[in-house]
């Protein structure tokens, strides 16, 4: 989820707290004694959130109604003023920092397994999806995949990041359906570096609608009518940069202070939810698409006429529609909330997991979103997906055995899309 932008006391005290997040994160950083600590506020009142928000380093998730909980990272310290002002929250992690160090430690581990393996056998790694991974092993995965499928499946470049890595698709092609030709679609996932959980599900994505094809009459029916691309990485710079530097690392790399990848479309750029501040989490850049990835983005869904899409993000369990800057609806509002109920729908049956669904607005106020860009400009059937954990729960840093099952939630999300009426 994106950072820094609650409300809680009107919008302009929402986008000056954003701005200055970053200033007082360098600031406290210096207390290196003091460790960081994520928790859960229950905001009975939303001077509860605007206090929490006012102390914290990071803004893991916002609440979006009175009494709706928010997850806040602060030092140390900074608890005992929430308890003096009678605050009510709860800790997710003692030691956020802690966390991931042990996390690298644990993924470092498998990754040197991996490697064994890989000069043991030509095989895909069965256990593949029991533990994160970065975008070289991903990128790696996907060309595997292509291999076993090369009628319907391809490797695609669709553009080069500032620091010179290709942002790479896997293209999965069927035939079409009676003779129509197939569905363009988009799947997409790590615009927000830190959210690998979106990366894994993607990857995840990929992998069965190649593997599953022969034994699972629902990939097969996907597949043979569906132009789909699957990015799982849209954001291989800060998506690297959090494995090897900074594991809450949200943005790309633009000059050391990066950009918010989900704030520089064109569909109100500037606006609500959008920072013109560099060291911001939401800052928005100088201009819309001035950044490698969006633009890539941009080129693609213009060029194959992309008509459905699915942005995978974490976290909060969410299904979201547009729009995300107004609260003003769309001309087709009860169309994108019904085939939004059935994504959510699909997801529960999964395993008995709700997702909630809202329109973007209803969560927090964002402009220059890529959902509210791909169905305000480019006319795609367009969602965002906040995927596990809740708020409350692990935050950024989820336990590898999580991810097979939020694969398959986001696996029925995209499946129930496609089955879905459509409208261009």
């Amino acid at each position: 989820m994106r950072a820094c932008v609650i409300v809680c006391g009107g919008v302009v005290l929402a986008l000056a707290a954003a701005d200055v997040l970053e200033t007082r994160r360098s600031a406290n950083a210096d207390d290196g004694a003091a460790r960081r600590v994520a928790i859960t506020v229950q905001c009975t009142a939303l001077s509860d959130c605007a206090l929490a928000e006012h102390l914290a380093e990071d803004i893991w998730s916002e609440a979006h109604a009175e009494g709706d909980p928010i997850d806040v990272v602060v030092r140390e310290p900074a608890l005992e003023t929430l308890r003096a002002a009678g605050v009510r929250f709860s800790i997710i992690d003692s030691d956020i920092d802690e966390t991931a160090r042990t996390e690298a430690v644990r993924v470092q581990a498998t990754a040197a397994q991996d490697a064994a393996y890989a000069v043991a056998s030509a095989d895909l790694n069965p256990d593949f999806f029991k533990e994160f991974r970065d975008a070289t092993a991903i990128e790696a995965r996907l060309s595997q995949l292509a291999a076993l499928a090369p009628e319907r499946a391809t490797v695609r470049g669709v553009g080069s990041t500032l620091e010179g890595r290709t942002i790479w698709a896997l293209r999965v092609r069927g035939a079409g359906d009676n003779g129509a030709p197939p569905m363009p679609m988009l799947i997409n996932g790590a615009q927000h570096a830190r959210e690998w959980i979106s990366a894994m599900s993607v990857s995840c994505i990929a992998d069965r609608l190649v593997r599953d094809y022969d034994t699972d009459a629902a990939v097969r029916a996907f597949v043979d009518g569906t132009d789909a691309w699957i990015i799982p990485v849209v954001n291989p710079d800060g998506y690297q940069y959090s494995w090897s530097q900074d594991r809450y690392w949200r943005k790309n790399r633009r000059e050391g202070f990066g950009v918010d990848l989900n704030r520089n479309y064109s569909v109100a750029f500037g606006g609500a939810g959008s920072s013109g501040q560099k060291r911001s989490d939401i800052y928005r850049g100088d201009r819309a698409f001035s950044e490698n990835e969006t633009a890539a983005l941009r080129a693609l869904v213009r060029r194959e006429n992309i008509a459905l899409h699915i942005d995978f993000h974490a976290y909060g369990q969410l299904v979201l529609y547009p729009w995300t800057y107004t609260a003003e609806r769309t001309d087709d509002h009860a169309r994108l909330a019904a085939t939004g109920d059935r994504l959510a729908s699909a997801i529960y049956g999964a395993h008995q997991n709700r997702y909630r669904l809202m329109r973007g607005v209803e969560l927090y106020p964002a402009s220059g979103t890529m959902t509210d860009w791909m169905y305000g400009e480019a006319k795609a059937t367009s969602y965002t997906i906040e995927l596990r954990p809740r708020a409350g729960g692990s935050g950024f840093v989820l336990p590898p055995k999580e991810i097979v099952p939020t694969c398959n939630e986001a696996m029925a999300a995209v499946l129930a899309l496609r089955a879905s009426p459509q409208r261009r």
